[in-house]
């Protein structure tokens, strides 16, 4: 089966999907709709496209029909504590000073996560408030979220996850929140999985279905990499609709791809170590210089020492922060499983690197990759190793320079352009951000598709492809 359609077969189909439920796919984004449309007409029952086009065209679909259509129209794609450096901003300042503000009147919190997926969002959102929160019991939590994909939002409620939710997460969340199940499946615990409650909701029809009494006065709302599927006059609407949902001093929340001026001019952007949230009120902008640069010196040492300290042992909320816990010390019922850095069996210094960061020891794993490229200057790869490392310790400025001798040594190196220019995205250096995606852009369109780009995590070219496009996009338009 192929997804070889014509011009007008596309804009068609387009013309469909936008009417039924208001998601919109650019010629640009095209190729991808094609292999969806593929992989839905399976679904049902169709052996060939061009068949189940002539049936979609022509006839009216029902609601389940609709929904079975479009959970092959979004990318569910997500993980845990996705983009850190927000999460930081979240338990170190927004949520210590949202929590003072209501502590002695209503101890309420509304949070919205809007476009969830399959739940990693808010129940990431869940732990950093439990985190937060030492006496969470006497508050009332309302975490929301919502998704046009009912498939996603099953998988969701079910809380159940294997490791590749689990990527570039620290090593706490996965010990002290889930449960292990058979094979290589993991469950959220009770009282985290409580906290969120999930509901089906179109975001072009907020006012209409959504649930009024938890989308009023929401504190925090997340809506990250779901905008870009919706239409100039529709992102309009559903942007005005976001603002007046939030609380007068209430936060939002987009993927660093996404921050525009543009598109979100109702906002002021708040400037924190290593990422920039909007805010409703102006009112809320941090002016000191503690939190005018990402990677301001008067920030990273405090950072760096919070690192060495959950580097000693593990991070855990139950635990007063100058206790370390022993090991099989039991908390919720269930051993604590200390993380040990195997000594033998490591391939590679590169292998040591990798296990010592996935772990949460960025420090120790930061030396050793300085030692090993002292060994060998001209490994473009050890220096991505290096900036990946730096980012994770809010030391933006010297993580750029990483990826540019990344690239001198290896001009051809695609994940070295394409994190150069997401990084400077995050810096607001529109031009040169763009000049580097191109790069990543027009090396891969060089590529097969099915291509694997070293240090892309496994993520095929032709996705690759379609993130940096859309990231160019975003950018173009600034």
């Amino acid at each position: 089966m192929n997804s070889d359609l014509t011009h007008s077969e596309f804009e068609s189909v387009c013309t469909v999907i936008a009417a039924l439920t208001g998601l919109h796919f650019p010629q640009d984004r095209w190729p991808m709709l094609g292999r969806n449309l593929v992989s839905a007409a399976r679904d049902f029952g169709y052996s060939d496209s061009s068949s189940f086009l002539d049936w979609l065209l022509a006839n009216e679909l029902n609601k389940s029909q609709v929904d079975i259509l479009v959970s092959h129209l979004t990318i569910s794609e997500t993980y845990f504590w996705r983009e850190p450096q927000v999460f930081n901003a979240l338990t170190g300042i927004i949520l210590p000073e949202l929590i003072e503000s209501k502590r002695n009147g209503d101890k309420t919190i509304r949070i919205w996560s809007a476009g969830c997926s399959t739940g990693e969002e808010p129940y990431s959102l869940a732990i950093a408030l439990h985190r937060t929160i030492p006496d969470i019991s006497e508050w009332t939590i309302s975490i929301l979220a919502s998704d046009i994909n009912r498939v996603a939002l099953e998988k969701a409620a079910s809380a159940v996850y294997t490791p590749w939710s689990f990527r570039n997460c620290p090593p706490w969340l996965i010990q002290n929140y889930f449960n292990r199940l058979d094979g290589s499946r993991y469950e959220l615990v009770p009282e985290i999985k409580e906290m969120v409650t999930f509901i089906k909701l179109n975001l072009t029809q907020i006012n209409h279905l959504a649930p009024q009494r938890e989308l009023n006065d929401v504190d925090i709302l997340f809506c990250r990499n779901v905008l870009m599927y919706f239409t100039s006059d529709w992102l309009e609407k559903i942007v005005g609709d976001f603002y007046k949902c939030l609380a007068p001093k209430g936060w939002f929340v987009v993927s660093s791809c996404e921050l525009s001026s543009q598109v979100f001019p109702q906002f002021t952007s708040v400037n924190f170590p290593g990422a920039v949230i909007y805010s409703k009120s102006d009112t809320n902008c941090y002016q000191s210089t503690e939190f005018q640069s990402f990677d301001s010196p008067e920030v990273v040492p405090d950072f760096i020492g919070k690192l060495q300290e959950e580097a000693a042992f593990v991070s855990n909320p139950f635990i007063p922060k100058d206790t370390a816990p022993a090991v099989g010390m039991v908390i919720h019922d269930r051993p604590v499983e200390i993380v040990v850095i195997p000594e033998e069996g490591m391939t590679s210094n590169r292998q040591k690197i990798a296990d010592l960061a996935d772990n949460g020891y960025l420090i120790d794993a930061l030396i050793l990759c300085d030692e090993s490229i002292a060994k060998d200057k001209l490994d473009s790869g050890l220096y991505f190793i290096r900036s990946s490392i730096l980012v994770e310790l809010e030391k933006i400025s010297e993580a750029i320079l990483a990826l540019k001798q990344a690239i001198y040594l290896d001009p051809g190196f695609i994940m070295g352009h394409f994190n150069l220019g997401n990084l400077l995205i995050g810096q607001g250096k529109t031009k040169m951000a763009i000049r580097y995606l191109q790069n990543a852009l027009d090396l891969l369109n060089a590529c097969n598709d099915d291509y694997i780009a070293p240090e892309s995590e496994g993520l095929a070219s032709v996705y690759l492809k379609e993130i940096v496009q859309a990231n160019l996009k975003s950018e173009r338009k600034k």
